[in-house]
């Protein structure tokens, strides 16, 4: 009998914790120094907000219905709820990974004032709202009817899902692929930065450290139930 629910709400609640602290100080020291907020910091804002609802359904939500459970310990009732609120964190995530790249991106065109790399960054950001939005629809009518992802499990209601893990890895490669990128734009200005070659290479290492963090694990998908 396998029970990992609570360490994984807990580790949940405590970066969510972490996360709006390091937002907060951030917030408050721009506008304690500069009076102003620029729109990366706007979108930062707004991921938190988007953020939240994630991390209350997973206390009461997906913990409570069997995540980190094994499937045959639940009841049908905790079954058909814990995919319920598995299909709603599922577009949540989808929303999330494209507002953490927009950040960053946001973020480029403050500080890189160059014609060329701004139109590289215009072009990405553009590509990133579309490759959020589609998937955004994607996670939404994944199956027909919708109801029909949290109820197709017991075999007594009709409808048709796409392949649902297809979807998966097919955000994670896509999503990956722009992370990798991303981080090739900035190293690519470094260049033309007149600084002293050690303090490229500790440029470039954060720019590094941070791609690390907007990469994605492959976004939810169904393997997670079976696994418990």
């Amino acid at each position: 009998m396998r029970d990992r629910g609570v360490a994984y709400d807990d580790t949940s609640i405590i970066l969510a914790v972490i996360s709006c602290t390091i937002v907060a100080v951030r917030l408050a020291f721009k506008l304690i120094a500069t009076r102003s907020l620029s729109s990366d910091d706007y979108v930062v804002l707004v991921l938190v907000l988007i953020a939240m609802p994630s991390v209350v359904i997973t206390h009461y939500g997906t913990t409570p219905n069997g995540v980190g459970r094994d499937i045959w310990t639940l009841t049908p009732k905790q079954i058909t709820d814990f995919l319920f609120y598995f299909y709603i964190m599922a577009i949540l995530y989808f929303v999330q990974v494209m507002m953490v790249k927009l950040s960053l991106l946001l973020f480029y065109l403050r500080i890189f004032p160059g014609q060329g790399v701004r139109r590289v960054l215009w072009g990405t950001i553009i590509f990133t709202l579309l490759f959020g939005f589609v998937f955004l629809i994607l996670a939404i009518f994944q199956c027909s009817p919708v109801s029909f992802f949290w109820t197709h499990w017991d075999g007594e209601h009709k409808g048709k899902c796409q392949d649902l893990n297809a979807i998966a890895w097919a955000n994670a490669g896509i999503s990956i692929t722009l992370d990798v990128w991303m981080l090739a734009i900035p190293l690519g200005q470094l260049r033309g930065l007149n600084l002293h070659w050690k303090k490229k290479i500790g440029v470039a290492m954060m720019f590094c450290v941070g791609t690390l963090y907007v990469a994605p694990s492959p976004a939810p998908s169904l393997t997670t139930l079976g696994k418990g």
